[in-house]
């Protein structure tokens, strides 16, 4: 479980989230929707400790254990919770497979074992990047390197992932995959995947739990088709839509 405590964040005079508390269940896919600017990439950037957290507290539970972000030494942390945000800065003249080593690296500290080498190989399998194991990064597209990007932090083998806008530059093949696998790491390693999504349908369609927040502030938490409403899409976005029924979970649609 994610437990955050009156998470307040400030940058320079402008107050970016106002008194966050939440907790978010283990083992699930949890999906963070809103406007643009509503603080969720602020937020990922707080529990991660990307960014000072300003007052409150984050906690992460692993094993029967709380570990505070504050007083956690950095490579239990890194253990414990890895992040992609939005702009991530790789050397191009990489290759892939050297990238995905990297996530291990909270393991191996600059030496690599065979189990690092198996379980790189594994995700290279399971996201389907054998094609692309030797190329350069400089060579992929920009969808080609979000996929490499996604697979690197799965690499680094902790319960809590936090992916900010993974879909970016995803087709609909393999922005389908990805939702599709990131639940299957959810559901059967037990993992806590927490996506910042603007395709609400992907949301209604992957996750187990929804979050909205608007103006820095959490509005709603819930299954998706108790928070993926006609009335919800309106206060989020100020659009109007049709919601629809599609095997018990929520689709939007156009008004018409």
């Amino acid at each position: 479980m994610i437990k955050l405590n009156n998470i307040s964040h400030h940058i320079g005079k402008q107050q970016i989230l106002h008194n966050i508390t939440l907790s978010l269940p283990s083992a699930q896919v949890i999906a963070l929707i809103g406007p643009n600017g509503a603080g969720k990439s602020t937020l990922f950037s707080v529990m991660a400790r990307l960014q000072p957290l300003q007052s409150g507290q984050v906690s992460f539970a692993v094993d029967n254990e709380e570990r505070d972000i504050v007083s956690c030494h950095a490579r239990t942390l890194s253990k414990t919770v890895a992040m992609l945000g939005q702009d991530n800065q790789v050397q191009g003249r990489l290759r892939v497979h050297e990238l995905l080593m990297f996530g291990r690296y909270p393991y191996h500290q600059g030496q690599p074992t065979a189990d690092d080498q198996q379980k790189v190989q594994e995700i290279i399998e399971r996201f389907e990047l054998a094609p692309l194991a030797e190329r350069f990064l400089s060579t992929l597209s920009g969808g080609q390197r979000q996929r490499v990007l996604i697979a690197m932090i799965v690499c680094q083998d902790t319960p809590y992932l936090l992916l900010d806008e993974p879909l970016n530059n995803l087709d609909m093949y393999h922005a389908g995959r990805l939702m599709r696998e990131l639940r299957e790491l959810s559901h059967s390693q037990q993992k806590t995947v927490v996506i910042v999504l603007h395709d609400i349908n992907q949301a209604a369609q992957f996750a187990d739990t929804v979050v909205t927040m608007k103006e820095g502030q959490v509005m709603a938490v819930g299954q998706p088709a108790e928070v993926i409403t006609q009335a919800t899409m309106k206060d989020l976005y100020n659009v109007d839509v049709t919601v629809l029924n599609h095997q018990g979970r929520p689709v939007i649609v156009d008004a018409v």
